[in-house]
């Protein structure tokens, strides 16, 4: 799914990326936390000049430097692979809870889970998929709310029906759900529409389990 309560707008990013600038929380919707365009350029205008004057003052150490960041970059290759050969639960599109196709790779493991299938309330990252499937492809915010708990911080069946209805039929959907520290999700999804037009949201979602199921009880802007 995707909205903010905040000011309308939506920009086109590439799939499965998050755009730098201004990534919605919801279709139409817009972080209201966000800086203007005009502030973000100012700072960075500053930020570029500060850069060319340290430059210039650093150009006598990269000679020395060069052995130490030859062994940086080989310390990160080792820390990248070994994150990449983590164990990995093998999923495939025959999965309907996980889903996935072409452009969004079926993916669960404990750092991060990517599909557009059918969800459920098993756990945190399958009610996140459940209510972007009722979003998306059921097209339904009685169905949506009904994942999330009665007094969720999640917009009422009206709203979320409204956001649906700007969006086409027939959009294709990923979701991308990494868990963060202090127990939240942050969700990316990302729809490429009918046109060809891809956008992508952004959003923190905290889910709560109970009586052996997961609900949904706040989506927020990232903060």
């Amino acid at each position: 799914m995707s909205s903010n309560t905040s000011e309308p707008g939506g920009r086109r990013a590439r799939p499965g990326q998050v755009g730098a600038e201004r990534v919605p929380t919801w279709p139409g919707m817009i972080s209201a936390n966000e800086p203007p365009r005009r502030e973000r350029d100012r700072h960075r205008t500053h930020r570029d000049r500060r850069r060319a004057r340290r430059g210039a003052r650093r150009a006598w150490l990269v000679g020395g430097a060069g052995l130490a960041a030859s062994l940086a970059a080989a310390a990160l290759v080792l820390v990248y692979t070994d994150a990449a050969s983590a164990p990995r639960q093998s999923a495939t599109v025959a999965d309907p809870v996980l889903g996935g196709g072409p452009g969004c790779e079926p993916t669960r493991g404990a750092q991060l889970v990517r599909g557009n299938g059918t969800g459920s309330t098993a756990s945190g990252p399958d009610v996140i998929l459940a209510f972007q499937h009722a979003y998306y492809a059921t097209r339904s915010g009685a169905v949506a709310r009904s994942l999330t708990a009665p007094d969720a911080v999640v917009p009422p069946v009206a709203v979320i029906d409204a956001g649906i209805a700007s969006v086409p039929t027939g959009t294709q959907h990923c979701v991308m759900i990494t868990p963060m520290l202090d127990g939240r999700y942050d969700v990316v999804i990302t729809e490429l529409r009918p046109d060809a037009t891809s956008r992508t949201y952004r959003q923190f979602v905290t889910v709560v389990t109970a009586d052996g199921g997961s609900t949904i009880a706040k989506i927020t802007a990232p903060n």
